[in-house]
């Protein structure tokens, strides 16, 4: 049985409601198709699809992650989860912390420094597969050089604002780094977003949204708040801590957007419109489905094991994804799984809830008062 499914909708004329414990998707004159609420793990929208109330309730309910992808890259994306849970104290003691400026700085320092090390993992991982120019260890060894630097002075700032700028660096030669490795077909030469005008780029931009929204479920599975954060101040409307804790996985997320192109994705599967360069429909099957099959084996880069190439992996599901609603399978039940990323988010939310112990309230602060 397949196991931890995504759903994908991405046809305007696609409507999705519950029936008994399954989501019914419909899709003009077409037989509706059935996916059971037990095996889902995420559900994406793109555009204008309509999707009943009754189903983002189930959904929250069992903890199963939405993603909300505008069509065309002209409007934000929406993580949709379930609400708070009811572990008061454990985001008593968040607030708390990230009240206290020495405590909230130490652990922003700890996210960072975590996300340097993943990096120089993920570049050591990337180096190894190169071949060509890319494989010289000369661009490594300088890459690798900042990042000790950046590391090191992360040790001594006093400030998020230092923090911050000696991330920023880190996070400058990452890019030019990659950009030395990718071929020059794939246009390359930086980060850029909001909106991103290259294909490695947009893959970049939906593979740390993605990201987010795991991110956002393991959260608010363990009470947290998602708006208080210690590297990513207070906005409105914005998930600080999910942004938080989604940095020492972004470089994960690199590994698995690179190991797809030229194998499962190609630079003619991306459209260069104004504003923003974006993925074009027919090749949002190929791409979800590998997504899914490296979601159950994600890259850990705090331990390194061999990876599956999920190119190759994606190579082999050879059934085509429906056109208005892809269910992509990730796995299946006998797979032996060494971490998915889910269980790397949740990881990161436990390390978390250590660092918050400082902040948490005694049991006598948190028992009723009897006057």
């Amino acid at each position: 049985m397949i196991t931890d499914l995504i759903l994908v909708i991405d046809r305007r004329d696609t409507c999705v409601d519950l029936n008994g414990k399954a989501l019914r998707v419909r899709r003009g004159d077409e037989p509706p198709e059935h996916v059971p609420l037990g095996v889902l793990g995420q559900v994406i929208v793109h555009g204008k699809a309509l999707v009943a109330c009754d189903v983002w309730r189930a959904l929250a309910d069992r903890g199963i992650p939405g993603v909300l992808l505008p069509a065309r890259g002209r409007t934000g994306t929406a993580l949709v989860g379930a609400g708070l849970g009811a572990t008061i104290e454990l985001r008593t003691a968040q607030h708390r912390a990230a009240d206290q400026p020495a405590l909230s700085l130490s652990i922003a320092r700890r996210l960072l420094a975590a996300k340097l090390d993943a990096q120089r993992g993920a570049a050591e991982r990337l180096a190894a597969a190169a071949t060509g120019p890319a494989a010289s260890p000369d661009p490594l060894a300088a890459l690798t050089a900042v990042l000790d630097e950046a590391h090191d002075k992360l040790e001594r700032a006093r400030t998020l604002g230092a923090l911050m700028g000696f991330e920023g660096g880190a996070a400058g030669a990452w890019y030019r780094w990659l950009a030395s490795w990718l071929p020059a077909a794939w246009e390359f030469s930086g980060r850029n977003r909001r909106p991103p005008r290259d294909p490695v780029n947009a893959l970049l931009s939906l593979g740390y949204t993605l990201l987010g929204g795991e991110m956002l479920a393991a959260v608010q599975r363990h009470g947290l708040d998602p708006a208080r954060g210690f590297l990513h101040g207070l906005v409105p409307g914005r998930e600080s801590l999910v942004l938080d804790l989604i940095e020492p996985l972004r470089p994960s997320v690199d590994c698995v957007v690179l190991g797809l192109l030229d194998s499962v994705l190609e630079p003619a599967d991306f459209t260069a419109g104004s504003p923003a360069c974006l993925l074009r429909k027919d090749a949002r099957g190929r791409f979800y489905r590998a997504w899914a099959l490296a979601r159950r084996d994600w890259p850990d880069l705090d331990r390194l094991p061999p990876t599956p190439d999920a190119a190759a992996a994606a190579t082999e599901a050879t059934e085509p994804a429906a056109p208005g609603s892809a269910v992509a399978p990730a796995a299946a039940d006998t797979a032996l799984v060494e971490a998915s990323l889910p269980q790397l988010c949740g990881r990161q939310v436990s390390a978390l809830r250590r660092w918050l112990k400082p902040a948490m309230p005694s049991p006598s602060a948190m028992r009723p008062s009897n006057d």
